[in-house]
């Protein structure tokens, strides 16, 4: 397998089927305001789709993604309405790239699929999987993040993480999240 960098589109259709549900959250720090979207896979890799969170990202909000699929028919993202775990994920925030480098030379782990450059020395490191119950999941989660040091935190299956492609808003200055798919193995 060849490392490479993905776009935003490339990167939720790895993540997902194109017919999966998705969640979409974008929040504007300055007015607090929030708007979540669910939908499908597909739709959000669309040109149009795109364009929209393109326009909110420079408008100021952040880009966020779920990690997990949603039920059909359900209209937020909960942790009852995760239609089954596809991704487990650790958002190294403290120390993040002596962490990525532990990860990458674990033999506990096998490679991650993507790594996420959220900002300079922070990252999100994501793995597909398959045949976990939600439980599982969480708590192999939450004892990753332990390990590993990552944000405990960030470890229930209905968390969204950032959206590669669009500035991270968080700070005052501007950092794209950038995506490098290293594994395509599950």
């Amino acid at each position: 397998f060849t490392r490479k960098s993905l776009s935003a589109s490339e990167y939720v259709l790895a993540l997902f089927e194109a017919r999966d549900n998705v969640a979409v959250l974008i929040r504007n720090r300055a007015t607090r305001q929030t708007v979540q979207r669910i939908t499908t896979a597909e739709t959000v890799a669309s040109p149009d789709f795109q364009s929209w969170l393109r326009y909110e990202n420079f408008t100021g909000t952040d880009i966020y993604l779920g990690m997990n699929p949603i039920k059909d028919g359900a209209y937020n993202r909960t942790k009852g309405s995760i239609r089954d775990i596809r991704s487990l994920y650790l958002d190294l925030d403290k120390d993040g790239s002596q962490a990525l480098e532990v990860i990458r030379n674990s033999n506990e782990l096998p490679a991650p699929n993507f790594v996420l450059d959220t900002s300079p020395g922070k990252h999100q490191v994501v793995w597909k999987v398959a045949g976990i119950a939600q439980d599982q999941a969480e708590s192999l989660l939450y004892k990753m993040a332990n390990h590993f040091g990552g944000d405990p935190a960030a470890t229930d299956s209905a968390r969204v993480l950032r959206l590669p492609g669009f500035v991270n808003r968080k700070y005052e200055y501007q950092f794209i999240v950038q995506v490098v798919q290293e594994s395509d193995r599950m």
